[in-house]
């Protein structure tokens, strides 16, 4: 008789650059990976832990080594997932690797698991993150040829590094806070980045206050995402009327599964979607790629700031996202 077998471990990503945002700066991503075994069969999956949000990579692995899966009907009990575990990094890597596991299983991609074999993938952002005026300005430019950056704000000075920025790519450009701004700068800073024809801005105050998020919004023509006030469906059902869309990703809602519950939640209730990434390999890139046809907006490329991918999967090519054949999630494993 087969059974259920999980097994995480930490596995840190050397960056290929030190990443800055307006909260903190990263020189490597320390990431969870597990595994899941039925039979001969294995699934992998992936999640960038959050210590904001309370998460270590070792208490995200402790809560999948100690998980008892005999309650699960088989690999295909995608739903089964969400009682084992709450919306988080640990559920999010777990329900990734069931997802690559029950697709090899059935011998079909994770796309054709999910019914989305046939839809378009969009194009995705690269990020120029907070650095000296000079480097982002040269960062921006070395990409002139991607059809969209995202650029990092939140600090003294960042108005002017878009207009810099701005002289040097004439493509959709869209700004990230990560809760830097108070809700009065939040409110002066939009209204001078008006002029500079930005797509979107996401998080610009403090997670946590709904009210001081829509008086934001409400004062400036940028649509305005929310990010880390957006979790689950739950959560996001709760942005109607504050923001314009929402940013989604795989970590904070707990996988594949939550992420397309809350994007069609967002659907409900008239909000844009995003889809974004952290600091993360072609595991969890690959499923949020998979999962990228239902939004309108991708921020995916995590591998590309990386040292090297040792799982590489989806690929890039100024922005242009490819899914690699195969089952499951079509990722490969260069690391021996």
């Amino acid at each position: 008789m087969r059974v259920l077998e999980a097994e995480a471990k930490v596995v840190d990503l050397p960056l290929a650059e030190p990443f800055s945002i307006s909260t903190t700066t990263w020189e490597s991503a320390t990431n969870v990976f597990v595994s899941v075994r039925y039979g001969d069969v294995v699934g992998i999956g992936e999640a960038s832990p959050d210590d904001r949000a309370g998460e270590s990579p070792e208490r995200v692995v402790e809560d999948l080594n100690g998980l008892d899966l005999s309650g699960l009907e088989g690999p295909f009990d995608l739903e089964g997932i969400a009682r084992l575990l709450p919306a988080g990094s640990a559920r999010c890597a777990l329900d990734i690797a069931f997802h690559d596991l029950a697709a090899k299983v059935a011998g079909i991609s994770v796309s054709e698991l999910l019914g989305l074999r046939t839809r378009g993938l969009p194009v995705t952002s690269v990020t120029v993150p907070i650095a000296g005026i000079d480097d982002m300005v040269e960062r921006a430019r070395g990409l002139a040829d991607h059809p969209i950056l995202k650029m990092k704000v939140g600090f003294d000075g960042d108005v002017g590094v878009v207009a810099a920025i701005r002289d040097v790519f004439g493509g959709r450009l869209t700004v990230d806070a990560n809760e830097g701004w108070s809700s009065n700068e939040a409110k002066d800073r939009l209204r001078a980045l008006e002029q500079y024809e930005i797509e979107l801005c996401e998080q610009p105050i403090e997670r946590g206050n709904f009210d001081a998020l829509r008086e934001v919004t409400e004062s400036t023509s940028i649509p305005v995402y929310a990010d880390e006030d957006a979790r689950t469906s739950e959560e996001v059902g709760r942005l109607s009327g504050v923001v314009d869309g929402v940013n989604l990703k795989l970590r904070k809602c707990g996988g594949i599964r939550e992420t397309v519950r809350a994007a069609a939640v967002a659907r409900g209730v008239g909000l844009g979607v995003m889809l974004g990434c952290d600091l993360e390999s072609g595991v969890a890139a690959t499923a949020q790629a998979r999962v990228s046809v239902l939004v309108d907006h991708a921020d995916l490329d995590g591998p590309l700031l990386l040292a090297r991918d040792p799982w590489p999967g989806v690929s890039y090519d100024r922005g242009v996202m490819t899914l690699p054949p195969g089952p499951g999630l079509g990722v490969k494993d260069s690391t021996g």
